[in-house]
């Protein structure tokens, strides 16, 4: 097949701008304003927003997240394209690397340039996906629904561009596109002398076009509720809600749910999004999604040294992704329980390797079993799994600073600025210093450091029984280890308690919603969006900690499926 570039390089200069949105990145980060009673929201509530939008209260001059396009991710991607095409266009599917901002892949994807390189992945990927569908019997069928009469049959030629127009683009294309399209797709068949090389064309242009690598969430004005509001449209809301709930495109099923205006109100919204969490999809969605947010996608790349640490192998690491996520399926799936049970949890997963590293009995079998864990270790919940302790670890040593600023900013949502330039952060051993409590007291006396170390120190230093790739251990450096520490004035001592800790804290249920938030629609919240996400939070609290119910209350809130206006 010839090269083919229409659409990217067709089409206006600033869908490829930095940041590919519409208007001046200028959100405010709530994250440090967060606070012990910020989750405590209001007694009764039924829901995020209730059923209704129009005239349900009063809103003026409202501060939420421009109008903006957010390239999919790497695995959105390749999973629209299976679902578009089938599993052999699918394994063709190149698209270019993930660049994570503000701690999330998503808002880098709404924030970050496409560069030259970029344009030219996405037009080889097109291609190679266009020429792998052709060869896979059966894939073009859901649009292919007429039988070409000759190369040049426009009425065939036509129908096929409106239904895959539809789905790759998931929304209906306007008359101008239509033709456009269909000259591309005749224009190709004419000259190849076959109307399939007119369908592999216009695969391969539509494919390249933002229509098809964006999320558009422009929406429309919204004046019943106050200035300042954009309603997302039927489609865009339907593409929002399974790209977060499922990890790839929508549904036809969904999007003409979505253009019949069953999205228009939060209660059919929470209808769908009921559904959607019901889809097997849905769970490796959200796995991909933990593993992010816990720093457990890149644990298989990460280095470690062999000779303190014999046991670390690329099998090991994907072992410990394995335990954590294994947990986190059963307390948000299968129990559909109280979601902080993950951090205080008595029991864990384990596969052979893992139980040698916890010297624990494995039960026996291939695979993972559930495991209760001494308590003697303290290793209850996730703090104590051995993938969050490696991967929040030096090559060589723990860190209760990378270690408590984790927890500080990941799961508690507490800012915490980077250290002052010219700062050395080597902590060498002394004789005067030989634990790593000591070492970092010494460096604490540097006035500068202090006052945020002082926020994570006490955090991590909780975790020092647990080494560098999460074996407990009881000395340093033939010292004994304090483990004792604190959160906010709180006394613990090892994971669990550092589990039930964080478990009590309001800050935990509304960060886990704030950063759901962040994941699903690529922003850091803004002031308007902030009120109702501590509406979603009350209703978190409400359904004691039930996170699909979260979810639910997130989608169906104005913060989800509204957006604000362009910014002069």
């Amino acid at each position: 097949m010839a090269s083919l570039s229409l659409g990217l390089l067709s089409l206006p200069a600033f869908v490829l701008a930095p940041a590919c949105y519409i208007g001046v990145d200028n959100e405010d980060t709530f994250a440090d304003s967060v606070g012990d009673d910020a989750g405590s929201g209001g007694e009764g509530q039924e829901g995020a927003d209730g059923g209704e939008d129009e005239g349900a209260e009063e809103l003026v001059d409202v501060d939420y997240a421009e109008p903006r396009l957010r390239i999919l991710l790497g695995r959105q991607y390749v999973n629209s394209i299976t679902d578009l095409l089938g599993p052999v266009a699918g394994l063709a599917a190149s698209p270019r690397d993930d660049i994570a901002l503000n701690g999330f892949d998503a808002v880098g994807a709404s924030q970050l340039s496409m560069s030259d390189a970029d344009v030219d992945t996405y037009e080889s990927s097109a291609v190679a996906v266009a020429a792998a569908a052709m060869t896979d019997e059966g894939a073009l069928d859901p649009y292919l629904v007429c039988t070409p009469s000759e190369p040049g049959d426009a009425e065939c030629m036509a129908s096929f561009v409106e239904n895959f127009g539809f789905m790759a683009w998931r929304r209906q294309l306007d008359a101008d596109e239509l033709a456009r399209w269909t000259a591309v797709g005749l224009d190709a068949a004419l000259d190849y002398g076959d109307f399939e090389s007119g369908l592999e064309f216009v695969i391969a242009g539509m494919l390249q076009s933002p229509y098809f690598l964006y999320q558009v969430e422009i929406g429309a004005p919204a004046p019943a509720l106050g200035e300042g509001l954009r309603k997302l449209s039927g489609t865009e809301l339907a593409t929002r809600l399974s790209y977060f709930l499922l990890d790839t495109t929508p549904s036809r099923a969904l999007l003409e749910a979505g253009e019949a205006g069953e999205l228009d109100t939060a209660e059919g919204v929470r209808a769908w999004a009921e559904q959607l969490l019901a889809d097997p999809r849905s769970r490796a969605a959200f796995q991909s999604y933990w593993e992010e947010l816990l720093e457990l996608r890149e644990l298989g790349e990460t280095a470690k040294d062999l000779e303190l640490f014999p046991e670390w192998t690329p099998y090991l690491a994907e072992s410990m992704k394995l335990e954590t996520t294994t947990l986190i399926d059963e307390v948000m799936w299968i129990e559909d329980g109280d979601f902080r049970d993950i951090l205080d949890a008595d029991h864990t997963y384990v596969n052979q390797a893992l139980a040698d590293l916890y010297g624990v009995e494995f039960p026996g079998g291939s695979g993972f079993a559930k495991v209760e864990l001494p308590a003697s270790e303290g290793r209850g919940g996730i703090f104590g799994h051995a993938g969050l302790l490696s991967a929040l670890a030096h090559v060589n040593s723990t860190s209760p600073t990378i270690r408590g600023k984790f927890v500080q900013e990941r799961v508690l949502c507490t800012s915490i600025p980077p250290p002052p330039p010219n700062v050395v952060t080597d902590l060498p051993i002394t004789d005067d210093a030989k634990t790593m409590r000591q070492r970092l007291e010494m460096h604490q006396e540097e006035p500068t450091c202090a006052a945020c170390h002082l926020l994570m120190d006490p955090i991590g230093l909780g975790l020092e029984n647990y080494d560098g790739i999460g074996r407990f251990r009881t000395t340093e450096n033939g010292e004994p280890i304090d483990a004792l520490s604190d959160l906010d004035g709180v006394a613990f001592e090892g994971a669990q308690q550092l589990g039930q800790a964080v478990r009590d804290k309001s800050r935990f249920s509304l960060c886990t919603v704030l950063n759901l938030y962040r994941h699903a629609t690529g922003h850091v919240e803004s002031g308007g969006e902030v009120d109702r996400l501590y509406e979603v939070d009350a209703a978190f609290i409400q359904s004691d900690y039930r996170l699909q119910g979260a979810i639910v209350e997130l989608v169906a809130s104005r913060a989800f499926r509204y957006v604000g206006e362009q910014q002069q």
